[in-house]
């Protein structure tokens, strides 16, 4: 940073500034390195707490959680073709080297923190060489982005690689814009930034970048005081249309020559999509995974500006919501200590530059954030599993806050109480909040864990009561983390590591009930053998099994517990019963005789109406000229009346009743039979298993009710 530049980006040295930082410029050489050894050594405690405070109790997790169970099971073809579905032709060969290691999660999750460290360090970097801020900024800056407790999902095994994607993206970066030798950090850059393009939201961000690069290479050529003089005043204001054309022609030669000097950067995002789509194999899973929603590509460049608003809120708002304000002061007290003891900036920033500082954050976030936006996938702080689309953002959102702290150190400037401290307590109690929720983030992932464990424990124990049993409907109420609607993932995933087998699938009970007749699941043999119950079949024994809290609360003071005994190998696994308790019970199935007896009516009334010349009926009226007559009931149905567990005139001439064709009340599981004559619908209404009927029979649901049955063409809608 040369002097001009500090002169514009800072104001006059401040009086609690660090001595030995105004010192450095005086020493020898090795005088200046020890001092910088020094001020290093100062920033450990702080880094140390940033970094694993938060996330040592999620990184030494060994669990798997929402679709890490899909992945943990994939036969290494299957993996390797996956891969090439996504794009990501290498994928399935790195999938299978994980999986083949002793620990996959854990490996995972420390390359997670490692990859999120990195990243966090090269764009600190980046921004520190390229004037954006001073190196305590820059410092900071690392500090709050490797602290960030949004997207803690961004540690699970399924969302790991999202980590290595975007420290690459920022290595490349750092190369590209920090190097004194232009051409050898455009050629060590290349690897990186398209390695990272495998995150396809990175490559709008990467554009942006270089667009804000050009730019300011363009601006050294144009003389902006000439061309807007007087851009404050009415006349500037008529003047600026030709203020900005003679700029225009001014930007015009450097831009080309920029574009001349960088046309393999250029080229890059094009080359990368022509060799994915070159390696990508056809799917008919993922085929639209990604598609953009085109009638929202225009409103979403606004939307992604405006969203930082939201996400800013629910930045703050998870800490207040999630963490005791114990805790809360705490953690944030211990990082105002050890903020204190790193060494202080010499010179504020200046209202201008943090200004600046604001709009290159606001910028960079809302590119980063827009990829998602078009295809539907906005950002939710406040949701565990959607957070993940923020992560290629938080670069920009934390450049923000940066800005934001040096706009209020201004203002601290001007407090005498504050004067020395508002910084650091301000950001003590960003990087303490990020600690905290790190904190409570881990103690609930380890609850999962445990609910898990419970539930494996429990299902191994009754495997000679489960042996026949295909179908797992899950009950659980007991502590999970997140607010996932698909839950089949994990527990098939969890029968896949007690049976050794994919013959079983686990799902939970919302799924299970509000799942459509022949549920592509199921129905499609090869979604079953992506989703891990290949040689599943569904006509097999059910089993519910239900799981809740268990009479002893798991209070954090326990979690922590029982994470010691697990790392000291002491058996803990006796205790899980008193956190979680289960049972288990035979779902319940009478569709199947049901059916039959169904069609055993349906046989009896086809007699009938051989005998007859028409069905039984229920409408008052007989049909005339081939017409039925209809009636509009209060709710709006059209069709004949409906008689509730009888058939006039069908018992007992053409079989004999049946114990279950009788009248119960209404929601009881009773037998409708409506009919004009000329066709007939006659379905078993409310019972106990139409969520099993859906699937074993999807042909007989009927769309008008919960029920199943039969019906002639002419009746399917009454």
């Amino acid at each position: 940073m040369n002097n001009r530049d500090e002169v514009s980006m800072l104001t006059p040295v401040r009086t609690d500034a660090d001595p030995l930082q105004g010192q450095r410029v005086r020493m020898s050489p090795q005088g200046s390195v020890l001092c910088a050894l020094a001020v290093w050594i100062r920033r450990i405690p702080i880094a140390f707490m940033a970094i694993f405070a938060g996330s040592a109790l999620i990184v030494c997790n060994p669990g798997y959680f929402w679709d890490d169970w899909v992945w943990r099971f994939q036969p290494p073809d299957q993996s390797i073709r996956i891969g090439k579905e996504l794009g990501i032709f290498w994928g399935g060969y790195l999938t299978n080297a994980i999986n083949a290691l002793a620990h996959p999660s854990l490996a995972m999750r420390a390359s997670a923190l490692l990859a999120w460290v990195i990243a966090g360090a090269a764009a600190a970097f980046a921004l520190y060489r390229q004037r954006v801020f001073s190196a305590e900024d820059a410092f900071q800056y690392g500090l709050v982005y490797a602290a960030t407790h949004v997207a803690s999902i961004r540690f699970l095994t399924s969302v790991a690689m999202y980590n290595v994607y975007i420290a690459s993206f920022w290595i490349g970066c750092a190369c590209l814009l920090a190097t004194s030798r232009p051409r050898r950090g455009l050629l060590l850059s290349l690897p990186f930034l398209f390695f990272s393009f495998y995150l396809n939201s990175l490559i709008v961000l990467f554009l942006a970048v270089l667009i804000l690069f050009a730019l300011r290479y363009a601006s050294a050529s144009i003389d902006w005081s000439a061309n807007f003089p007087r851009w404050y005043q009415p006349a500037g204001i008529r003047e600026l249309p030709a203020a900005l054309r003679t700029t225009l022609r001014e930007a015009w030669t450097p831009l080309l020559q920029f574009a001349t000097n960088n046309a393999i950067l250029l080229a890059l995002p094009f080359l990368f999509m022509l060799i994915k789509r070159l390696t990508t194999v056809k799917s008919t899973l993922y085929a639209d995974y990604n598609d953009v929603h085109w009638r929202t590509v225009l409103s979403s460049l606004v939307d992604a500006f405006t969203a930082i608003r939201p996400v800013l809120r629910d930045y703050f708002a998870t800490s207040s919501r999630t963490v005791t304000p114990l805790m809360l002061a705490v953690c944030s007290l211990i990082c105002f200590v050890l903020l204190r003891i790193i060494p202080r900036k010499r010179q504020r920033t200046t209202l201008l530059a943090a200004l600046a500082q604001t709009a290159l954050g606001w910028v960079l976030f809302a590119a980063a954030i827009y990829p998602y936006l078009i295809v539907g996938k906005a950002p939710y702080l406040t949701s565990f599993y959607d957070s993940r689309n923020i992560l290629p953002a938080l670069t920009g959102l934390v450049i923000v806050l940066i800005s934001f702290a040096n706009v209020l150190d201004l203002a601290f400037a001007k407090i005498a109480v504050l004067r020395n401290i508002g910084r650091d307590l301000l950001l003590g109690y960003v990087l303490g909040a990020s600690v905290a929720c790190g904190v409570v983030t881990g103690l609930e992932l380890w609850r999962d864990w445990i609910r898990q464990s419970a539930i494996m424990t429990f299902v191994r124990t009754h495997q000679a009561q489960l042996k026949n049993v295909r179908t797992f409907v899950f009950d659980d109420a007991a502590y999970r983390i997140g607010d996932r609607k698909l839950w089949n993932y994990e527990y098939t995933g969890e029968l896949v590591a007690v049976y050794h087998s994919h013959k079983r699938l686990g799902v939970s009970i919302d799924e299970y009930e509000n799942w459509p007749p022949r549920v592509p699941l199921i129905a499609d043999e090869a979604l079953r053998k992506r989703f891990n119950f290949g040689d599943y079949q569904f006509d097999k024994p059910h089993a519910i099994i239900t799981v809740r809290n268990g009479a002893v609360p798991l209070t954090d003071s326990r979690v922590l517990l029982i994470v010691g005994s697990y790392f000291h190998g002491e058996r803990w696994a006796e205790q899980l019963g008193a956190y979680v308790e289960l049972s288990m019970a035979y779902e319940y199935v009478q569709a199947d005789a049901r059916v039959a007896e169904t069609f055993d009516i349906a046989n009896a009334l086809a007699a009938y109406k051989r005998d007859h010349g028409q069905y039984p009926v229920t409408s008052a009226a007989a049909p005339e000229d081939g017409i039925s007559t209809h009636e509009l009931s209060p709710t709006e149905r059209i069709g004949p009346p409906i008689v509730r567990g009888d058939i006039p005139g069908l018992f007992p001439l053409y079989m004999r009743r049946t114990i279950s064709m009788a009248p119960h009340a209404l929601g009881e599981p009773t037998y409708l039979y409506m009919s004009d004559g000329l066709d007939f619908k006659l379905v078993y209404s409310d019972p106990p298993d139409i969520a099993y009927a859906k699937q074993a029979h999807p042909a007989l649901i009927d769309r008008m009710r919960p029920a199943y049955g039969t019906w002639t063409l002419g009746a399917k809608n009454w």
